[in-house]
């Protein structure tokens, strides 16, 4: 048995283990001081603490006891509705005697930096857009909020629990109804009608398919170019590990305010079940800027297939020590941050990262010129979860998309071997026929577009 199989065993092990760890999730959820307090609610300067019905503080003034307004940490009044990737997002929240929110901070986070980019640090736009409303807004994203960038799941976690929390302050400790006027009647269709754009995420995955079928290159960079610019530049990068460990949490958003991260996860998943890892080779982003820079650059680097069998191992190994810090470890900070520097995608398609990021980044970018995929064949932890879905749908038996290479009639001139961008394929020399490594091969279809055999050029 190659150390390669036993280290991606001993991974799905590992994974195995993790995944009953976090079974019970433990949250990190931080509590209000009396600073915090009058941070979101100015004109109070004494607050009282209440646990009736659900934990509240009550602010007065002291030159006269005049009622105030009600703060209130989204976490304590709504937990469900206040998971965001990994953990919680704790916000504290002001509400003025007469129901309108007067102030947003959020107390405790686990989101990943390289998306929020400083978004839900105090006084940031995207916070002090709630001041003024109230909980007869209608508080939908892209139409009342403006979200943030590449960062939809928080921005949908945060305004969720806003909205849902201020409804019960209202109604239960100011004891005011809601005015309902300009509630939208069909609120069903306005959550579908911001978010209609998660079809054409679809529509992407219904032209790789059938490009994939067709064999045709052309059509496959034409929709690596609409990937690159439709997951990658306007929704932020496309599936993440952070994703998996937001699966893995078991706590999930809200459907209707997340259609596009459903899609996405159903799409990654799905495929990596029954057609291996097509999402790396027709759907990432940063997979196609890699294979375009690779294609683009006039050199060329050799990697022996000693060192390229041990590099591979990387990525299995920065995958289990991300699960064992977010899961077993319980340290959600380090995982976030281990899970940006893995991932120098969301450094490249936001443009906001610290020094060692842009150095990652500028690193993956320059080895992937001489070396085909670099950055997704030895590092890429997505790449080895992907990788070990695939593996395990093998065991499972469960049919899958394959690539078709001539098993019986080869002739043995290894161009479809040589053409691979990801080295997956070997040439059995007993056999006489060419062995293709399910969990490396990303489904792109060139091998069968170049093999003689297959392509009838021959």
């Amino acid at each position: 048995m190659s150390s390669q199989m036993k280290f991606q065993k001993s991974a799905i092990f590992i994974f195995g283990v993790i995944l009953v760890l976090c079974l019970t999730p433990k949250s990190f959820a931080e509590s209000a001081t009396k600073q915090d307090l009058a941070d979101v609610l100015p004109n109070a300067d004494i607050f009282a603490g209440n646990t009736d019905p659900f934990v509240h503080y009550l602010g007065y003034r002291t030159d006269g006891g005049h009622f105030m307004g009600v703060c209130f940490v989204t976490t304590d009044v709504v937990p469900d509705e206040s998971w965001g990737y990994r953990d919680q997002i704790a916000t504290l929240v002001g509400v003025n005697a007469l129901g309108k929110i007067t102030g947003v901070k959020v107390l405790s986070e686990y989101e990943s930096p390289r998306y929020t980019k400083g978004f839900l640090e105090d006084d940031s736009p995207f916070l002090t857009q709630f001041e003024e409303m109230d909980a007869g807004d209608n508080f939908l994203l892209n139409s009342d909020i403006d979200a943030i960038t590449g960062a939809t799941i928080t921005s949908s976690t945060v305004t969720r629990s806003i909205k849902s929390g201020l409804q019960l302050v209202t109604e239960q400790i100011l004891k005011q109804p809601i005015n309902k006027d300009n509630i939208v009647k069909h609120l069903l269709f306005d959550h579908l009608l911001w978010q209609m754009d998660f079809i054409f995420l679809w529509a992407i995955l219904a032209l790789a398919y059938y490009s994939f079928l067709q064999k045709n290159q052309s059509l496959r960079y034409l929709t690596m170019g609409l990937s690159f610019t439709y997951i990658g530049i306007l929704m932020g990068g496309g599936f993440s590990i952070n994703d998996v460990l937001r699966l893995l949490s078991l706590h999930f958003p809200v459907f209707l305010n997340n259609l596009y991260w459903y899609s996405l996860v159903v799409i990654a998943l799905v495929l990596a079940f029954i057609a291996g890892r097509f999402y790396c080779g027709w759907l990432c982003p940063f997979g196609t800027v890699l294979e375009i820079l690779y294609m683009v650059t006039p050199t060329e680097w050799t990697i022996s297939e000693t060192v390229d069998g041990y590099f591979k191992l990387v990525k299995y190994l920065i995958l289990v020590t991300l699960l064992m810090v977010a899961f077993w470890f319980r340290d959600n900070i380090a995982a976030t941050y281990i899970a940006a520097y893995a991932e120098p995608f969301a450094t490249f398609f936001n443009l906001h990262g610290d020094l060692i990021s842009w150095i990652l980044l500028l690193l993956m970018l320059f080895l992937s010129c001489g070396i085909s995929r670099f950055y997704c064949r030895y590092f890429c932890p997505l790449g080895a979860f992907f990788a070990l879905l695939v593996l395990l749908s093998s065991w499972l038996k469960i049919k899958q998309l394959s690539v078709e290479l001539p098993n019986h009639n080869c002739k043995g001139c290894k161009v479809a071997q040589r053409g691979c961008k990801m080295k997956a394929i070997s040439y059995d020399e007993q056999a006489k026929k060419p062995e293709i490594a399910i969990d490396e091969c990303f489904m792109c279809n060139t091998c069968a577009a170049i093999c003689p055999v297959e392509s009838k050029k021959l």
